[in-house]
C-alpha cells in the first residue's frame, strides 16, 4: 500500500509541491508527503497546525459575516454589547500589529486581518441599530456623527500601532500584554447583556461557536509554531472565557420564544382583568346629598 502512494507522491507536479514545501517545510514534505512516513511526531503535529491556521485564516475572512448579516436583515442590534466590541477592536488591533511587527508566521495570526476589520463594521452597525432610549425607535441617521467619530478614531489608532515611530516595539510588547485583560474584559459584557435578556437577541450562535473553536485551534497552533507565552496565556484565557458564552448560548437558546410567550400571557391576564372590571356593574345610589346645588337628577334631597 505504501509503495502504491509513493509512486503517485514521487511524481507530484511542481505546481502542487511548492506550495506544499513552502508550508510545511522541505523537510517534513519529504517526510510526510514523499516518503509517506507518518511515524514522525514533530512534522505530524506541525503539518496539522499548518493546516488548521490556514483553514483558520480562510474561515476568519468570513467568520462575523453573518453577525454583520443578522443585525443588517433584522435592523436591530438587540442582544449584543457595545462594550464587548469596543474592547474586542482594541485587542484585535493591538494583536495585529504585534504578529506583524514581530514577524510571526502568517499562519498562527492571518485571521486576525479580517477579524479586526469585521469587528470594526459591527461596532459601528450596533451603534447605528441600537435603539433611542426614550422612544425606542431605531434611526441610524441619528447616530451619524458617533458613527463618523468612531470610524476615524478606529482609523488614528490602527495607523498609529503599524508606526514604530509612534509606538515603539517595547510600548507595543506592553499593549500586547495588556490585551489578555482586555480581550477578558470584553466578553464579561456579553455575558452580562445574555443573562439580562435572557435570550440571544441577534447574536450569531454561529460566531459564538465558530470563535469558540477558532481559539481552540489557535492554542495549539500557538504551542506548535511559536513558544510566545503572552500568545498563548491569550488565545487561553479567551478559550474559557469564549466556552462560557457558548454555554450562555445554549442555555438561552430558545429565549426569544420564551420571552414571547411570557408577552402573550401577560397579554391575556391584562384582557381577562380588563374584561373582569367592565362586567362588575356599578353601584346603585339611591340618595345623593349635594351640598352645593340642587339634588343630582334621579335622587332626592333629604329632608
Amino acid at each position: 500500500m505504501q509503495s502504491a502512494i509513493q509512486s503517485v507522491t514521487h511524481n507530484l507536479p511542481v505546481f502542487v509541491q511548492r506550495p506544499a514545501i513552502a508550508l510545511i517545510g522541505q523537510e517534513c514534505y519529504t517526510t510526510l508527503v514523499y516518503n509517506v512516513d507518518l511515524s514522525s511526531t514533530h512534522c505530524l503535529k506541525y503539518a496539522i497546525s499548518k493546516a488548521l491556521g490556514l483553514g483558520i485564516v480562510v474561515f476568519g475572512s468570513i467568520m462575523k459575516v453573518p453577525q454583520i448579516l443578522n443585525i443588517v436583515n433584522n435592523r436591530s442590534a438587540r442582544g449584543i454589547s457595545l462594550s464587548m466590541y469596543t474592547l474586542e477592536v482594541m485587542a484585535y488591533a493591538i494583536s495585529l500589529a504585534y504578529a506583524v511587527r514581530s514577524r510571526l508566521p502568517f499562519s498562527t495570526y492571518g485571521e486576525n486581518a479580517s477579524l479586526t476589520v469585521q469587528n470594526m463594521i459591527i461596532l459601528l452597525l450596533v451603534i447605528a441599530y441600537t435603539a433611542d432610549g426614550k422612544t425606542g425607535r431605531v434611526d441610524p441617521s441619528a447616530h451619524s456623527t458617533k458613527i463618523t467619530f468612531a470610524a476615524a478614531l478606529m482609523g488614528i489608532g490602527s495607523l498609529a500601532l503599524a508606526t514604530p515611530s509612534i509606538i515603539p516595539a517595547q510600548t507595543l510588547t506592553f499593549l500586547q500584554a495588556c490585551t489578555i485583560p482586555i480581550s477578558l474584559a470584553s466578553k464579561v459584557p456579553q455575558m452580562a447583556e445574555l443573562y439580562r435578556e435572557k435570550s440571544r437577541g441577534q447574536l450569531s450562535s454561529f460566531v459564538v461557536f465558530a470563535q469558540l473553536l477558532g481559539t481552540i485551534a489557535r492554542i495549539f497552533t500557538t504551542m506548535t509554531e511559536t513558544d510566545d507565552k503572552l500568545l498563548l496565556w491569550g488565545f487561553g484565557l479567551a478559550g474559557v472565557f469564549n466556552a462560557v458564552i457558548a454555554a450562555q448560548v445554549m442555555y438561552y437558546w430558545n429565549g426569544d420564544k420564551a420571552l414571547a410567550e411570557q408577552k402573550k400571557r401577560d397579554g391575556e391576564k391584562i384582557g381577562l382583568h380588563s374584561s373582569s372590571s367592565a362586567n362588575i356593574a356599578p353601584s346603585f345610589e339611591p340618595f345623593s346629598v349635594s351640598t352645593h346645588g340642587p339634588p343630582k337628577a334621579g335622587g332626592r334631597k333629604l329632608d
